[in-house]
């Protein structure tokens, strides 16, 4: 069964490409995204020379199996990131590994950055986007399984830990940040409604073309995209 967050962020158009137009430059034509789910950003793949999605839970590998069936460029994998690399996903076989909101529902976080690192091919990128700001650490985190949230100085010890050296990062999403305090610290909500939920997504053309003007120095979201030499 598809987890009903997953299924939200599905409905979340203008967040998605948002998240994926912040990330796009940095992502080449082989490309490993650890952590599918259902597609919510495989979809904007499509294009790119060969995609393989690595995703544990079968339900959503399935999905995702289904949804892009008629794409040839795409393969799916039902694994967990400890297991790779493998025969199907394998080492140094990609120029960049994807993982967008997904590291922060694993335990040990610098061992999943080697084994992204090692599935990189020379002068590969491993891009990740995860929750910003401890402080705003609440019941939606537990409720989403996350162990943590980061900043940027605490990312960039991560990175260097796991032998990536960071090259680019950014905070985006400030008005996020207000959201998810009201909801997760004040509400004490294990989900974010629907309606909050789509009337953010409406407004996120706005706060794009803001946070492009203005970058914002603290955000929902922190970006950070490490190279492996």
């Amino acid at each position: 069964m598809v987890s009903a967050s997953l299924a939200l962020l599905s409905d979340l158009y203008n967040y998605n490409h948002w998240i994926f137009n912040k990330v796009r430059p940095f992502i080449g034509g082989r490309v490993c995204e650890v952590g599918c789910g259902i597609g919510n950003i495989t979809q904007f793949l499509l294009n790119a020379e060969a995609v393989v999605g690595i995703e544990p839970q079968r339900a959503c590998c399935e999905h995702v199996r289904q949804r892009f069936a008629d794409h040839l460029n795409l393969r799916f994998v039902q694994c967990q990131l400890a297991d790779c690399p493998s025969r199907e996903v394998p080492t140094a076989g990609f120029d960049t590994v994807v993982c967008l909101n997904v590291l922060e529902h694993i335990e040990d976080d610098v061992g999943s950055l080697v084994r992204m690192r090692q599935l990189c091919g020379p002068k590969g990128r491993v891009v990740i986007l995860v929750p910003a700001h401890m402080h705003l650490y609440g019941q939606l985190d537990r409720s989403f399984g996350h162990y943590r949230r980061y900043n940027r100085a605490g990312l960039r010890k991560t990175f260097a830990a796991a032998g990536l050296k960071p090259v680019y990062s950014t905070y985006m999403n400030a008005l996020g940040c207000l959201g998810w305090w009201w909801h997760s610290r004040c509400r004490k909500r294990r989900q974010i409604p629907r309606d909050a939920s789509r009337f953010f997504n409406r407004l996120v053309p706005f706060l794009d073309a803001a946070e492009r003007l203005v970058p914002p120095p603290f955000g929902q979201s922190l970006i950070m995209v490490g190279t492996t030499a």
